[in-house]
This record gives C-alpha cells, structure tokens and sequence, in this order.
C-alpha cells in the first residue's frame, strides 16, 4: 500500500513540475485543395511556432477527409518564434528562433542581439550561447534571468563593410580620372609640338 501511494506522488510531482514549462500545442486541422481534389492534416503551431496553410489549401471545419478527396501528407509552412520561452533548454513547445541568443555566464543571464551575423564584438562576459543536443542555441538554463531588452552589439561588421565600400568607390573614383587625364595631356604635347614646328618653319622662310 506504501508503494502504491508513493507511486502516486511520484507521478503528481512530475506533471506539477513540467507544467511550468508547457506550450500550449494547437491541434492538428485538415485543409483540403479544391484544384487537386486533396485532404491533409496540418500541424498548427504552438506557442513557439506559427503555421499557416500552403498556398491554395484552405482549412475545414472536420476531421476526417471529404468524400471524394484523397488524403495525403503535406506540411505546414511554419515560423519559428524569437520568444524567451522558445529558447531557453526544457521547454515544451517546437524549436523556436534562437541563433540570436546570448549567454553572460557569469552574471547568469540570457538575452537576444538583433543579428548576431553582424556582430563582430560583444560586451563583457557575452557570448552567443552554445549548441546544446536536441535544443539547438538556447539559454541553458530556467535559472538564468533573461533580459527584457534587445543587447546591442559592440561593434557592427555591416558599418565596417559600408566604410570599406565607400573606401573602394573612391579609390575608383581617383584611378578613372588619373586614366582620362593622360589622353588629354597627350593631345596638349603633340600640340605643342606642332606649335615648335610650324614656328621653326616660319623662321626659316623667313631667312
């Protein structure tokens, strides 16, 4: 009997324990192509994915396929959401968007930069957070404390891409009027040459 009870709290302690960290997980929905005469069930989301039907799907208000359709499998078009809850380990719901997410290891936080592909520096004690096996870039933790703000980036490589460009248009710039200019000075020598000619040739004549 003492076995029997303490199976029961065993199993009440996990479910209290996991619904902290549940998403609430839409049901599947079918949708039908009136074109192709075809029936699908769709995944819908949860709170760390947004799905929509595919172009030319629309959804039906049952859940078995029309008479006369024939079901196949055909996918969602979905997005993954940029959410704190997404993207901290042990989370309940799909993989959210988290190649954004930032770790201080040291103060115990997490946070998300706009795009980590144009930071080339982060401040003090940040890095992008790791690869963990099945989560992907998440905060590694329920006990880090995310930042309610986006953490601005050091630096920004896409600043130091646009001086480079501009650096380069006018480096360009100078090399096509330096090459217009010989022509030109070419044209004003053989000139002056002609000049020296035609003066020596009028001396002597008249001599």
């Amino acid at each position: 009997m003492r076995v029997f009870i303490s199976i029961i709290f065993a199993i009440l302690f996990v479910l209290s324990g996991s619904s902290s960290v549940s998403a609430s997980m839409a049901m599947p929905q079918y949708g039908i192509n009136e074109q192709t005469r075809e029936c699908s069930k769709f995944f819908m989301g949860d709170e760390c994915v947004s799905c929509t039907m595919p172009e030319g799907w629309q959804m039906i208000g049952v859940h078995l396929c029309p008479a006369g359709y024939k079901e196949i499998q055909k996918n969602s078009v979905c997005t993954p959401r940029k959410t704190s809850f997404c993207c901290t380990v042990s989370h309940s719901g799909a993989r959210g968007d988290c190649e954004d997410v930032v770790v201080n290891d040291v103060e115990k936080k997490c946070a998300f930069v706009e795009d980590i592909n144009k930071c080339s520096k982060l401040p003090t004690n940040w890095n992008q957070a790791g690869v963990i096996d099945f989560w992907g870039r998440v905060c590694p933790s329920h006990e880090y404390e995310w930042l309610e703000e986006t953490l601005d980036c050091g630096a920004k490589i896409i600043e130091k891409n646009i001086s480079d460009n501009q650096k380069n248009i006018t480096d360009d710039k100078d090399k096509q009027e330096r090459s217009s200019a010989i022509p030109i000075v070419g044209i004003f020598t053989v000139i002056i040459i002609l000049l020296i000619i035609l003066w020596f040739f009028l001396i002597r004549r008249k001599k």
